[in-house]
Parts: structure tokens; sequence; C-alpha cells
């Protein structure tokens, strides 16, 4: 799945040029999609090598693996905040498939707002141009939400069906 997601950010989601402040980010779905049991170390460092993944393909040279290396530290938290469970012990989630679709709609947005302040703000590296990092965050992130949002359902559909 991580392979498919790095093929389709790069050929094709980082070729559409609908407007320079578009710039969909769907490889993030990977760390979304991560099970959720994995320890928070395997999931910061299956996030890191999913953020080196792009970065080499891209030549961004480490912008990605900064903003999914925090997002994986970040992942634990937001899963809790979002579903109200702890991820671990008795009452833990045991896994996606079990999120309502206003749950499942704030996790991805929040995993998806998270990683893009970082991603875009890194790029910007300067407050010069604070309103067109803005809308670039706001752009992206409804497009990448809306993505993966697609992608999630199909895929969970898709296990369910399995089982």
């Amino acid at each position: 799945m991580g392979l498919t997601l790095v093929l389709l950010q790069i050929f094709l989601f980082d070729n559409i040029a609908l407007t320079s402040y578009f710039h969909p980010l769907i490889y993030v779905a990977f760390i979304i999609l991560l099970p959720l049991d994995t320890k928070p170390i395997w999931t910061m460092s299956l996030s890191a090598v999913m953020g080196l993944l792009v970065d080499v393909t891209t030549g961004m040279g480490g912008l990605n693996v900064i903003a999914c290396t925090a997002l994986g530290f970040f992942r634990p938290m937001i899963l809790s905040a979002v579903s109200g469970h702890s991820i671990t012990g008795e009452n833990a989630i045991t896994g996606l498939h079990r999120f309502t679709d206003k749950i499942m709609l704030w996790y991805i947005s929040a995993m998806v707002f998270i990683h893009s302040v970082i991603y875009f703000f890194l790029e910007a590296l300067s407050w010069d141009h604070i309103l067109r990092t803005l809308l670039r965050l706001l752009v992206s992130d409804l497009g990448t939400i809306l993505f993966i949002w697609y992608f999630v359902k199909l895929f969970i559909e898709k296990i369910l069906k399995l089982k």
C-alpha cells in the first residue's frame, strides 16, 4: 500500500497543475491506515521511511521525513482525541473500521492538518508570505482530505469484505 501511495503521489498528484495552491499530499494515508495496535516507535519509524521514500523520489531534501515523523509521533494523541478512547488497554479501539464516518473524518482531517502545517511552513521557511502559505494549506488540505477520505473508505470496505 505504501509503495502505491508513493507512486500515486509522484506520478499523479505531483503533476496536477490546477493552481499553485493545490498540492495534495495523499501519501499521508499510509500513516492514517497503519494498524491501531502498532507500537509508537514503529509508527514513527514507518512514517519516517515513508517520508524518506517520498523525499528520495521527489528530491525534497528531508521535508517529508520531518513532517511524516512528526505525524507518526502525534498519531496516538490524535487517535485518542478524536475517538475519546485510548489505543491501548482494556477500552482500546480495535480498528479503524469501528470509527463512525464523523470520527473518521475528524481523524483524517486532524492528521492531514498536522502534516500540512509542518510541511508547508517548513517549505516556506518565512513569515513574509504567510497568507500564501495559509491559502496553500487550506486548499491543499481540502483536496487531500477528500482524496484520502475516498481512499480510506475504499480500503476499509475491501478489508471488511475479505474477512
